[in-house]
């Protein structure tokens, strides 16, 4: 195999695999990265047996062939390439040279044929047309959607159905995505002409990941395909596609959790809220993270103290019309929620009382909907 390719694009497409490349592994061939040298392309892929991610990009090739290099060190030699275009050889599978400029590097690799098969969309799949969803998004919506629920998502292995993102289409043409990890809740719909899921499924929480970091990386403004089975799931865009195995198990009944209505209703200003947070949380537990919020006319007081150390307290105007009313939270759990809200916006917190769940919306996004259980401080 020889192939010359240039630098910007090869570096994009190894950042691309990055993420799924497993670095302490049984396998060290999970470690490395696929190449292969067809045509006029050069097609990469990288997998963890559980994701897997494939891309291409343009290149001159001069023989063809097939080999596999250590994703992490390929990467770090195109990072620190002086040349404009990268030169591949290999002349058997045990090393490969690349060539930038004057600089020689030498690369062990591992036999391509051990490198385990990737399931293609609608080509290895064995589910019939019935058990396919199949439906084109704008890449900006199915971003955007993950940014306001990937957060929530438990990162508890032992908890595996609730490691992941839940998609579902509740009504024609509508797509929904809930995460939680039991302590908070994010849901988010939007409508998707053509949607048609005949049934739920979970993501993996890092195949989501992935996708996101696509969907940045890739800077996608167009649309993006996305194929959902029993078993399998895959993105495509542009070049690059994503493919990940489904949890299995059932998703909890996330419906009985969201509060129907609430006692007290308070708006106040993303930015201003997101403020006082970070000033207060300065002197909140360690562990627990606690801050308390105390309202009382028209000001939010949001306080924390932790004995030995000191306490901090910022006080923010809002609009609140109830009895004086306190509640504690999770401070690094409204602090995320409100990283992905927009800036400027407004929000609505939705309060009962010390022991339910909290419940932020915002008037700018009517479909997203935030609980969150308070804690005692």
């Amino acid at each position: 195999m020889e192939v010359t390719v240039d630098r910007t694009s090869l570096k994009s497409a190894l950042a691309l695999v990055q993420g799924v490349v497993e670095r302490r592994t049984t396998m060290p061939i999970l470690s490395n990265v696929l190449i292969q040298a067809e045509g006029d392309r050069l097609r990469l892929a990288a997998t963890d047996l559980e994701i897997g991610i494939r891309t291409e990009l343009v290149a001159e090739v001069n023989h063809e062939g097939l080999v596999t290099a250590s994703a992490r060190k390929l990467w770090e030699i195109v990072q620190e390439a002086g040349a404009d275009e990268i030169i591949l050889s290999a002349s058997n599978n045990e090393h490969v040279e690349v060539r930038c400029g004057r600089a020689l590097f030498k690369m062990t690799s591992l036999d391509p044929k051990s490198f385990p098969a990737m399931p293609t969309a609608g080509v290895d799949s064995q589910a019939s047309d019935k058990e396919r969803s199949h439906l084109m998004l704008k890449a900006s919506v199915l971003a955007q959607m993950i940014d306001r629920v990937l957060f929530a998502a438990s990162q508890d292995e032992s908890r595996y159905t609730l490691n992941g993102v839940h998609i579902e289409s509740p009504d024609s043409g509508k797509l929904r995505m809930v995460a939680t990890d039991g302590h908070r809740l994010a849901l988010i719909e939007r409508e998707v002409s053509g949607m048609r899921l005949t049934r739920g499924a979970i993501l993996p929480r890092k195949g989501v990941a992935e996708i996101e970091r696509l969907l940045k990386l890739k800077e996608q403004d167009g649309e993006v395909e996305l194929i959902v089975e029993p078993r399998l799931a895959w993105i495509k865009a542009g070049n690059t596609q994503v493919s990940m195995r489904l949890v299995e198990g059932e998703f909890p009944d996330y419906q009985a959790v969201i509060p129907k209505s609430s006692r007290y209703e308070v708006v106040v200003s993303r930015d201003l809220l997101e403020a006082a947070i970070k000033r207060a949380a300065i002197f909140s537990n360690e562990r627990f993270h606690g801050v308390k919020l105390e309202l009382s006319g028209q000001t939010l007081t949001v306080s924390s103290i932790t004995p030995g150390l000191g306490e901090a307290k910022d006080v923010i105007d809002v609009e609140f019309s109830g009895n004086d009313f306190t509640v504690g939270f999770n401070a690094s759990y409204l602090l995320q929620v409100l990283a992905a809200l927009p800036q400027g916006c407004s929000i609505t917190i939705g309060l009962t009382d010390e022991v339910s769940p909290g419940v932020i919306t915002t008037p700018t996004d009517s479909s997203y909907t935030y609980v969150v259980m308070p804690m005692r401080l």
